[in-house]
């Protein structure tokens, strides 16, 4: 699926939104991996990202799982929702947290700061690259999260888009005669080049 002229879509930055209530694979579980609770931002116990929460027993589990709030109880990782990512793909191996906000169609990969660069390794690398290429062409992106920074990951290069909770990440995609073309840009809400870009 080839894209048709120029795409474009944008998004405020943010890893954490998922639709409640997901399908899991069936044999897969959190046993032994707590990652989740250390990578992702958790607003309503004012959790930064990339520093382990004060309620979670590494390696074991959450110490206040009944009361734990909303947007923990109904976050899945996607190795936990989606059968399309192999073993591997288990936080407490691959380093990585990945999850999918539906609503603007992006996945989102936080690395563990403790084991930068995983993102970049074999086997991962080349499924993050395809999987890139494969939203990109549904008008969806991919953003790895490295040091608390996005990365956009497209098919010819990586785009380090810098500090910016509050920016709107634009991605844009357009066929060449020499094939498909994308950039992504990180821009403040008030930056006067935004129009440009979403109007382009």
């Amino acid at each position: 699926m080839s894209p048709d002229g120029v795409l474009e879509y944008n998004s405020r930055v943010s890893e954490t939104s998922q639709s409640p209530g997901p399908a899991l694979v069936a044999g897969r579980s959190c046993d032994g991996c707590t990652l989740c609770c250390k990578v992702l931002n958790i607003g309503s116990l004012r959790k930064p990202r990339n520093v382990w929460c004060q309620h979670c027993d590494i390696g074991n589990g959450c110490m206040i799982y009944e009361q734990r709030p909303g947007e923990c109880r109904d976050f899945y990782c996607t190795y936990r929702v989606s059968p399309e990512l192999g073993e591997e793909w288990k936080p407490s191996v691959s380093k990585m947290v990945v999850n999918f906000e539906s609503g603007i169609r992006r996945v989102n990969v936080s690395v563990d700061p403790d084991f930068p660069g995983a993102w970049q390794r074999d086997p991962y690398y080349g499924q993050l690259k395809a999987m890139a290429l494969h939203l990109l062409r549904g008008q969806g992106h991919l953003l790895v999260w490295e040091g608390g920074e996005p990365i956009a990951i497209l098919p010819n290069r990586d785009v380090r888009l810098g500090p910016g909770r509050d920016n709107i990440i634009v991605v844009r995609g357009r066929s060449t005669p020499t094939g498909e073309d994308y950039d992504a840009v990180s821009l403040a809400p008030d930056d006067p080049r935004l129009s440009e870009f979403t109007q382009s």
